[in-house]
């Protein structure tokens, strides 16, 4: 085959119907495996990255996929029967789980978050109130993060650190919260190298207050998890958690910017991992 030619269209077929066959495969074992036990065992002991037949396989074998045939021409029946069957499976789990995701409503200018909120500064371990941050004149962006390993996390906060003279002209601080342990948030600003305040907050009191409930379909949806498979292609690690602590993949996070008396001016729910507002979009809200 010459350079820069495309594969033949069968080598194309073969991957997708590889990729389909394997997918309806860690489908099948999860169908099993749910309804073995507890659906909270389940997830916890059998949605990891570390097994390969877990639902997080999808990701392997989608970017064996991609790497396999750059550009499929047509979506075929299986291919598409397969996001079904994946996304009605998600559901039924948040259904009978009780899972939302909840949004905050449009009226967010009435919302306000109490100076007395109680958080834990990540550094230190101390015991903050988040009178800490207002009254200064400034304008706090609160980026609410998922768990310690989300990467697309990781991207966003990278994205405003690039644009940190932009978010200085406009008078805003960014502060990072998590509902992860102190140990986890130890490990996550090592890795990240994050110069970000980072406030936790275990009982998820911030989490609750703007509506962010957590969602197993907007997470492992099907075409999440063909854009997953896609950063795996173009050769990016997702991050790994330390073993040693629990963490809620499930979790989702938000972006919003408080005036300094805690009123809400901005307000972003994330729909998926993949969901965080532009540096543009915040400034232009402003």
């Amino acid at each position: 085959m010459a350079d820069g030619a495309r594969p033949p269209a069968d080598s194309c077929v073969k991957a997708l119907r590889a990729f389909v066959e394997n997918g309806k495969a860690l489908l099948d074992l999860a169908e099993k495996e749910s309804r073995e036990g507890s659906l909270r065992e389940f997830i916890r002991q059998k949605i990891r990255i570390e097994q390969k037949q877990s639902l997080l396989g999808l990701i392997e074998a989608g970017a064996a996929l991609y790497k396999s045939c750059a550009s499929l021409r047509d979506a075929v029946r299986d291919f598409e029967q397969l996001e079904v069957q994946w996304d009605a499976f998600l559901q039924r789990l948040d259904d009978e789980l009780q899972l939302s995701a909840k949004t905050l409503d449009g009226d967010h200018q009435s919302k306000r978050v109490s100076p007395d909120t109680t958080l834990i500064n990540a550094r230190t371990g101390e015991t903050v109130t988040f009178e800490k941050y207002l009254g200064k004149g400034k304008k706090i962006l609160l980026v609410l993060i998922r768990q310690f390993s989300c990467l697309l996390c990781r991207l966003h906060l990278k994205d405003l650190e690039k644009e940190q003279s932009s978010l200085d002209a406009h008078s805003i601080e960014v502060v990072v919260v998590s509902f992860g342990c102190q140990e986890g948030a130890s490990h996550w600003l090592q890795d990240t190298d994050c110069q970000y305040d980072m406030l936790l907050d275990p009982d998820r009191k911030m989490y609750a207050a703007f509506g962010l409930g957590a969602s197993l379909k907007k997470v492992l949806n099907f075409r999440n998890m063909l854009l997953y498979a896609e950063y795996v292609a173009n050769n990016m690690e997702f991050p790994r958690g330390l073993p040693s602590i629990q963490d809620d993949m499930f979790q989702l996070g938000g972006d919003f910017v408080l005036d300094e008396h805690g009123r809400v001016l901005f307000s972003h729910c994330c729909q998926s991992p993949i969901d965080r507002p532009s540096v543009e979009d915040i400034l232009s809200a402003q």
